[in-house]
């Protein structure tokens, strides 16, 4: 392209310094050489604008087709997290259950109680989307209202996840202090022990909470994201 502008810049020159063209003749080539080059740069900006442009939506599009491959594992993953809370609170709901009597024939006979451990951890897939983000590339996603909801699946929905889960941890650990606490004592008297027993209901309540998030909140903003996404793949 230079090499072009250069080309046309000398005729311009020559046009000028001329003295066999009258000022008409003269005036007629200068613009008709002004023009090619205004159209040569012209049509050579928006080429590089538009190789420019269709490799960034190329881009995107991996990063899509990667981010709905991450939605998939997300969904997968709470669904075993979901199993699990499920699982344990019904272990839980057994314990509180079980009365004094019932308890003292427990370990009378040599058993025990089983006290369900399911302790949860980082479930969702966020490394394509911090690259992406990152790499300050989330610009290039060109619909607004799939960029929003990209945004808000992982800036609010996946948190609240890892937070819900957080503090079912954290009480978790709580029961767990509290038979360090009563390590001295039978366990059977621990298990009757009321306040003990209002730990594991407490504990029952934020499992089945964290089934609520999970269903009624991050599962249905993954499955329409999944969907946004594939009617943009689809374009």
């Amino acid at each position: 392209m230079q090499e072009e502008v250069k080309k046309h810049t000398k005729k311009i020159y020559k046009t000028m310094t001329n003295k066999e063209h009258t000022l008409g003749e003269k005036s007629k080539e200068i613009i008709m050489e002004i023009f090619i080059i205004v159209f040569a740069v012209t049509l050579s900006i928006w080429l590089h604008s538009w190789s420019e442009h269709r490799h960034q939506q190329e881009e995107v599009a991996v990063f899509l087709g990667n981010l709905k491959n991450d939605i998939k594992n997300d969904i997968k993953n709470i669904d075993i997290e979901k199993k699990g809370y499920q699982n344990s609170n019904k272990g839980y709901e057994k314990i509180l259950a079980l009365t004094t009597l019932q308890l003292d024939s427990i370990y009378k006979s040599k058993n025990v109680v089983d006290f369900p451990i399911y302790s949860h951890g980082q479930i969702m897939s966020i490394g394509n989307y911090e690259g992406f983000k990152s790499s300050g590339k989330i610009g290039y996603i060109e619909d607004e209202k799939l960029k929003q909801k990209i945004l808000n699946y992982y800036q609010i929905y996946l948190p609240a996840v890892n937070e819900v889960n957080k503090i079912y941890n954290d009480f978790l650990f709580k029961c767990f202090d509290k038979m360090i606490e009563n390590a001295d004592k039978p366990e059977e008297k621990m298990y009757a022990d009321p306040k003990f027993k209002k730990t594991i209901e407490f504990l029952v309540k934020l499992g089945k909470n964290n089934i609520r998030v999970y269903d009624q909140n991050t599962k249905p903003e993954a499955y329409e994201l999944i969907k946004e996404i594939d009617n943009e793949l689809q374009k």
